[in-house]
């Protein structure tokens, strides 16, 4: 008995630890080095990012990733993939592609791109026959790939009301600058996720979403709330902790702060201009006693 859960125990642990295995392809020389270096990061990576996102005996199959010049990534991906794009999982999560010439020109970096792409992969394969709206798995890449910065997260209060998370169900906007905001905002919404419901808590929700076969049934069962109820605690928390700052940098917020600021600078003037007339005063009634 003792020794088949020993067996099972190393088994989970496998089964967690372990990342599907990854083929890679490139049609020019710079993709080759770029193959090796992302070949690389998923050995170093790859485990830990598996276990952050996969339930525990999650069966994923080899995925192929193409390391692509920008004309053979717009020759299969135009019309796709919006300008911007640089990366692409398709196939069901079997297959990852990156046009990894182009990425110094939008500002990513292979690592980034490459662990972003991995992550919706195996997110497909976690629960293949169940739809995942589009914040659920932009954010789950992005929280995975690393892709935060403290100035995205201020510079998205600054732009004003966070996006409501039910109009980021489907595809993201193509414009780039409303398509920053949306990711953004999906980052915020799985950062929050696992500060609500525990760090397990995207694994809980594939898994209870791939075992019920509808991601909303199953992220009731993980987290004991409904996607609405959830998506409506996200926007409150979203207007109390930016909401004074948007208020701050707005008209006429910005007016009323200055106002204020000026007023209280005033009446501090006026109080110590009154204790220095009060001490020349008792100055002068000493020097005549």
């Amino acid at each position: 008995m003792l020794i088949t859960v020993l067996l099972l125990l190393v088994a989970a642990t496998i089964a967690l630890a372990t990342p599907p295995p990854v083929r890679f392809a490139a049609d020019t020389r710079s993709g080759h080095a770029a193959a090796e270096r992302c070949a690389e990061i998923w050995r170093e990576e790859g485990p830990a990012l598996a276990a952050r996102l996969l339930p525990v005996g999650t069966r994923v199959d080899t995925i192929t990733c193409l390391l692509l010049s920008p004309d053979a990534f717009a020759a299969r991906f135009t019309g796709s993939v919006p300008d911007w794009g640089v990366g692409v999982a398709v196939g069901g999560g079997r297959l990852v592609a990156i046009d990894h010439a182009r990425l110094p020109a939008v500002g990513r970096g292979l690592r980034e791109v490459f662990l972003h792409e991995m992550t919706h992969s195996l997110l497909f394969q976690a629960a293949p026959e169940v739809w995942m709206p589009a914040w659920f798995h932009e954010g789950c890449a992005m929280r995975l790939a690393g892709e935060w910065r403290f100035v995205d997260t201020v510079s998205l209060a600054l732009e004003g009301r966070v996006p409501a998370l039910d109009r980021l169900q489907g595809r993201f906007p193509r414009v780039a600058a409303t398509a920053d905001r949306a990711y953004r905002t999906s980052l915020l919404a799985v950062n929050w996720l696992t500060d609500r419901h525990g760090p397990d808590a995207v694994p809980r929700v594939v898994a209870a979403a791939a075992r019920r076969g509808d991601f909303h049934a199953g992220f009731q069962d993980a987290t004991g709330e409904s996607v609405a109820e959830y998506s409506a605690a996200f926007a409150s928390r979203m207007r109390l902790r930016f909401g004074w700052l948007v208020m701050a940098t707005r008209w006429p917020g910005l007016f009323v702060l200055l106002a204020l600021v000026l007023l209280v600078g005033g009446l501090r003037k006026i109080v110590l201009a009154r204790r220095r007339l009060a001490e020349m005063d008792d100055d002068e009634a000493r020097e005549f006693d």
